[in-house]
């Protein structure tokens, strides 16, 4: 099989494909021996026409098949021959089926290099969950002003199923020691994912970042959309937030990336869960400071 690679830029790569006869050759063999299993012809019994009868009735499905089968074998084929590692699906062109060899193109976006460095010790500062009486005070008048009433006392708390003032309070000191706790957490996410960004410099691949910014274009459509904006509103907030939806893909998609190379260096397995347990390990694995 020859393979041959033409740059088309940074991370995008065309493959010209030929794939011999003989391989050609044995794939209709192949495939004209499924076809006469249950090819009904007249004059024959399933599984007894011979080869010039069946190519006489079948070639354009035997040809299809053929096609089907080998694009994807010999794809992947040339890939591990160039040593290529890609992201995303092919474009497949300018198919080319004879009786010498099968021909066509495959335009391919590659994975960039990540050189990551020191992504262990990093300086994570710690922050507190504590939650004073300026906190409840403020979480108490916050109701008090929700619900626009006067005063908090033991008949609210009664009314809410609490035993006591007391035992309110102390369920929404919890409660905000959560909230404090879920805040804490993203902000550190954010500085360890805005030193990854900053440290790590590479070429986000094309095809990843159109595909993310369509998901967020289709969220912020349904969002609005929901909310019964009408459609020329909502034509208006896309056009409104579509660099914002870019940038926020760029950055989704880079984030991704670095922390699918950090798995891949730490041996964490990449699954939907992949994101949070390489976040968990550069948490165990940071300098925290207070």
């Amino acid at each position: 099989m020859k393979v041959n690679i033409n740059k088309i830029s940074v991370l995008i790569r065309e493959l010209e494909i030929e794939v011999p006869q003989d391989r050609i050759k044995e794939k209709f063999d192949a495939v004209y021996e499924e076809i006469k299993k249950n090819a009904k012809i007249p004059g024959f019994r399933p599984g007894a026409a011979p080869r010039n009868i069946l190519e006489k009735h079948h070639s354009g499905l035997a040809r299809e098949e053929v096609i089907k089968q080998l694009l994807p074998e010999t794809y992947q084929d040339a890939l591990k021959m160039e040593n290529l590692d890609v992201i995303a699906l092919p474009e497949i062109t300018d198919v080319n089926l004879d009786s010498a060899s099968l021909r066509y193109k495959a335009k391919v976006e590659l994975r960039p290099d990540i050189a990551i460095k020191n992504y262990k010790k990093i300086k994570i500062k710690k922050r507190t969950s504590e939650v004073g009486e300026e906190d409840l005070k403020k979480a108490l008048d916050n109701i008090k002003e929700a619900r626009k009433i006067d005063s908090i006392g033991e008949d609210f708390a009664h009314g809410l199923g609490y035993a006591s003032l007391d035992e309110f309070k102390t369920a929404l000191k919890r409660q905000l020691i959560m909230q404090k706790e879920s805040d804490n957490r993203m902000l550190i996410e954010r500085e360890v994912l805005d030193y990854l960004l900053k440290n790590v410099k590479f070429s986000a691949p094309e095809s990843l970042v159109k595909r993310r910014f369509s998901e967020l274009l289709q969220e912020l459509r349904e969002y609005f959309t929901k909310n019964h904006l009408p459609k020329e509103e909502v034509e208006k907030k896309e056009k409104e937030f579509e660099q914002k939806l870019k940038d926020q893909a760029q950055e989704q998609v880079k984030v991704f990336l670095i922390l699918d190379e950090i798995a891949k260096k730490e041996n964490i397995t990449r699954d939907n869960q992949m994101p949070n347990k390489v976040i968990e390990f550069l948490f165990k694995n940071a300098d925290w400071v207070s």
